[in-house]
C-alpha cells in the first residue's frame, strides 16, 4: 500500500491531519518522527552521535515549521545488539543531551526495548502563539525557500558509491547530519506567514502537499530553484527536485522578503494561485514534468 493509503485506513473515516505537528489548544504543539536502520541510516555510516543529532534536528524541524518552540521530548529508544554495548549508549546519549541543551529542551521520559535492528523515535512538545498551518495559503501568496536543495540527495547517493572524493564531504555531512533552520524560523516571525512546513521528502512530494492543504496551484519557476550548484550539474534538476532530509524550510506568505535570513539565503520561488490543487513546474515558460518523484516509504503496490 502507499504511505497516504495506509495513514487513511489508520484513521478510518476521520480526515488525516496535514501537518507533521498536532496543535494542542492554547499553545502547544506535538510531533514524532523516527530513525529506522536500513531505512533511514545504515551504522556503517552513521556512528551514534550522528544518529542523536539527527533524531533531534528532524524533529525540531517539524516544531519550527509550524512555528514554535521546541520545549519537551520523549525518547523511545529500540536497541539492536551492537546499539545495546556501552560504549554506543554512552556516545548516543552524551550527543543526545548537548544536542537537547543547544534548544534548552528538557528530556521527559520515554521507553526503551531490545530489537534487531535499532529503532529511534523521538516525541517533541513545543509551544507556538499561532502556529502556521499548511492550510493557511491564500492566492496570490508568494512561495519562499531557505538554503539550498540537492544536496542530501548528492550526499546519500555519494555514500551508497563509497566515493572518496572530497568535493562531495560537504554533501555526505549535509544527509548525515542535516540541521534545522531554528534561527532562520525565529525571525520570520517577524513577517506574515500563512503557510509553512519543511522538505524531508523532497520539493515534488511536499510543494503538493503544501498545495493541497491550501487549497490551491503552486506555480513553481525552476529558474528560480536554489540547487546546490554542485548537485545540479552531478545530478540533473529531477533528482534535486526529490532530494529528501533537507529540512529547508518552504513557506507562503503575501509579503516580500529579505534575500537573507540569519545568514541563510531565503528564495521566493513561485507563488500560490486558484486553481486545481497541486504542483505546476515551468521551465522556460513552458510546463516541466520530473520524471521521479523522489524517494517513495513505501511501494506504490500491495
Amino acid at each position: 500500500m502507499k504511505e497516504s493509503e495506509i495513514i487513511r485506513t489508520l484513521f478510518g473515516t476521520t480526515p488525516p491531519p496535514e501537518d507533521d505537528c498536532y496543535f494542542l489548544a492554547p499553545n502547544r504543539l506535538v510531533t514524532t518522527d523516527s530513525l529506522s536502520e536500513g531505512t533511514h541510516f545504515l551504522h556503517e555510516w552513521s556512528e551514534a552521535p550522528v544518529l542523536a543529532r539527527k533524531l533531534v534536528e528532524v524533529n525540531v524541524s517539524d516544531i519550527i515549521a509550524s512555528g514554535g518552540r521546541p520545549k519537551e521530548c520523549f525518547l523511545n529508544l529500540g536497541l539492536s545488539p551492537l546499539s545495546q554495548k556501552k560504549e554506543w549508549v554512552r556516545s548516543f546519549s552524551k550527543e543526545l543531551r548537548k544536542s537537547l541543551d543547544q534548544y534548552e529542551m528538557k528530556l521527559a521520559g520515554g521507553d526503551t526495548f531490545s530489537a534487531t535492528k535499532t529503532q529511534l523515535a523521538l516525541t517533541v512538545v513545543g509551544t507556538v502563539e499561532k502556529p502556521w498551518l499548511r492550510s493557511g495559503g491564500k492566492p496570490g501568496d508568494y512561495l519562499y525557500v531557505t538554503g539550498s536543495l540537492g544536496q542530501s540527495q548528492l550526499g546519500f547517493l555519494s555514500l551508497k558509491k563509497k566515493t572518496k572524493d572530497k568535493k562531495f564531504t560537504k554533501a555526505i555531512e549535509r544527509h548525515l547530519s542535516p540541521n534545522s533552520r531554528y534561527a532562520t524560523s525565529l525571525l520570520l516571525h517577524k513577517f506574515k506567514i500563512h503557510a509553512c512546513m519543511d522538505i524531508t521528502d523532497g520539493l515534488i512530494q511536499d510543494g503538493e502537499r503544501l498545495a493541497m492543504a491550501s487549497r490551491g496551484r503552486l506555480k513553481i519557476q525552476m529558474e528560480s530553484l536554489p540547487f546546490d550548484p554542485l548537485a545540479l550539474e552531478t545530478l540533473g534538476f529531477d533528482l534535486c527536485l526529490g532530494s529528501g532530509e533537507e529540512l529547508e524550510l518552504l513557506f507562503l506568505s503575501p509579503e516580500i522578503l529579505p534575500t537573507k535570513l540569519a545568514g541563510v539565503p531565503v528564495t521566493m520561488v513561485g507563488r500560490l494561485e486558484k486553481g486545481k490543487p497541486g504542483v505546476q513546474f515551468l521551465k522556460n515558460g513552458k510546463t516541466y514534468l520530473p520524471k521521479s518523484r523522489g524517494f517513495l516509504h513505501f511501494s506504490e503496490e500491495t
